[in-house]
């Protein structure tokens, strides 16, 4: 038959086709079917061809862009928040080859528009933890990037909150799921979250590396990073609506004391405006002496075959395989991970800085939650409050004592980690093994309007959704008043006084500064 000999040919691939037939006198025959079938053929494909451009157009419009100094960017829309998301962006230059172990350089300008819709690498790490995976987008030294969160590149401009994760120094991502920031930027924030150096990359201490500093300095990369982001922030973040005079920085864990190491470091200084401190404040843990950092970086060298503490080691370090290094700060190493006080980026202990120093003094929130170590973070938390509040800061103190609803997870506890996605306003636990309860929402809703409250206007009781819940009071020695996070929210008295009162004691014995 004839429509079998039919052929489609194109008069412009991917858009208009004719027919035609192999013989002519069934093309006579059947002239009037055929001007049927070329007009649906001629008309109906390019109708097809132009909605399917036209959807995609329209999928590309609404994809944000920003332009930054270092060129333009392409984010995307959450698809639950319609929150605007842009990830991966870089803040610095890869610390790559001869950058290694130096203080971050400025990123590179990029032509046209640069995808920020994938998270970029993530900073070279092993699996220190079960619930943190570094591999699903890769790791690598070429990770200074980070990813921000808003409602709208327009309007009046709305407070910042700046994100340092966790993971005792080794491990970690800003990416995380348990730090998406879309509920923190519906409820009125900008929001950021970064990478920055990790394990021997963010932190060796060595006499070589010292050596060549024109500050005598070594030790402190990650610090570096996170003050290059928060540098990052103030030059670039009133393109993405964000108020570069209202930054809060926030972190937990070792996120918390890289927030006590930067109210310490001059480098930081009018880089952030308020503070908050979750579980890791820098006091008793989380800083430590460079005598001790270097003996512990010559040993590390030492264990992948670098002696020496001159050039010709500081150059076999830089030699050495990245994943090398990854590797050999695990976390069965038993070396220490932490920042150092290496006289310039840290120049004194947080606690004695706080005491008698020269420090970026701004409000703060700080607390624990209340099935870890007090002696690690209970205790180290109300010694910042009352250190801080002795200088005329504010300080709001709480503790968080959430627990699932089933026996197991009422017998775990509030454990290290358990606020991170309550503070973010994700209403369950990152690891399901914690359990669910009935008032996970509640308790999420709230955390997340007291810390954007607080990024607002330094005080987590001022915007209309904090204004309904229960008044935070602020810290006072005298009564040691906190705000109890959980199943009740509500505020109370004299957390723990007389232990903590007592580890006070120890620290005071080990030359620690207590108020």
């Amino acid at each position: 038959m004839w429509w079998q000999r039919a052929r489609l040919y194109p008069s412009v691939p991917g858009s208009v086709y004719f027919i035609s037939v192999d013989h002519p006198i069934v093309l006579n025959q059947r002239g009037v079917m055929l001007r049927r079938i070329a007009f649906y053929m001629v008309v109906a494909v390019p109708l097809l061809t132009t909605a399917s451009a036209r959807l995609e157009a329209q999928s590309k419009a609404a994809a944000p862009r920003v332009t930054i100094q270092a060129g333009t960017l392409e984010g995307s829309v959450d698809s639950v928040t319609n929150m605007l998301v842009f990830r991966g962006i870089p803040y610095a230059a890869p610390p790559v080859g001869d950058l290694r172990w130096r203080a971050p350089r400025s990123a590179a300008r990029w032509q046209g528009v640069r995808d920020a819709g994938r998270l970029g690498h993530n900073c070279m790490q092993t699996q220190v933890y079960g619930d943190i995976d570094p591999f699903a987008v890769g790791v690598s030294e070429d990770c200074l990037n980070l990813n921000v969160w808003t409602a709208g590149t327009r309007g009046a401009a709305r407070p910042v909150l700046v994100w340092i994760h966790g993971g005792g120094f080794r491990a970690g991502f800003g990416g995380e799921a348990r730090h998406d920031g879309a509920h923190l930027a519906k409820k009125g924030a900008v929001v950021v979250t970064i990478n920055y150096r990790l394990g021997a990359l963010g932190f060796l201490a060595h006499p070589a590396l010292a050596a060549e500093s024109r500050r005598n300095a070594s030790g402190n990369y990650g610090l570096l990073d996170q003050i290059e982001a928060l540098r990052w922030v103030r030059s670039n973040i009133a393109q993405f609506g964000g108020d570069p005079s209202r930054v809060t920085i926030f972190g937990e864990s070792a996120g918390g004391m890289s927030v006590g190491a930067l109210i310490v470091s001059p480098l930081a200084r009018g880089l952030f405006h308020r503070a908050i401190l979750q579980s890791g404040t820098g006091i008793g843990l989380g800083v430590e002496r460079r005598d001790s950092a270097e003996a512990h970086g010559v040993k590390l060298a030492a264990s992948l075959g670098v002696t020496g503490t001159g050039r010709e080691a500081a150059a076999a370090l830089r030699a050495l395989k990245a994943d090398t290094l990854a590797g050999a700060v695990g976390s069965s190493s038993g070396l220490p991970i932490q920042p150092v006080l290496d006289g310039w980026v840290v120049p004194r202990p947080v606690d004695s800085a706080l005491a008698r120093g020269a420090v970026n003094l701004v409000p703060v929130i700080v607390g624990s939650n209340a099935d870890e170590s007090d002696e690690i973070f209970g205790a180290p938390a109300r010694a910042f409050a009352r250190l801080v509040t002795a200088r005329g800061a504010r300080a709001y103190l709480y503790q968080f004592t959430r627990a699932g609803a089933d026996s197991a997870s009422r017998q775990r506890g509030a454990y290290h980690s358990a606020e991170i996605t309550f503070a973010f306003g994700i209403p369950r636990p990152i690891q399901a093994s914690a359990g669910r309860a009935a008032y996970d929402a509640k308790l999420a809703n709230a955390m997340s309007e007291y810390w954007v409250a607080f990024a607002i206007s330094g005080d987590p009781n001022g915007s209309s959704g904090a204004r309904r819940l229960p008044r935070w009071p602020a810290y006072d020695a005298a009564t040691d008043a906190y705000l109890e996070l959980g199943s009740m929210i509500v505020a109370r008295r004299e957390l723990r006084k007389a232990r903590s009162d007592s580890l006070d004691a120890v620290a005071r014995g080990r030359g620690g500064v207590r108020p």
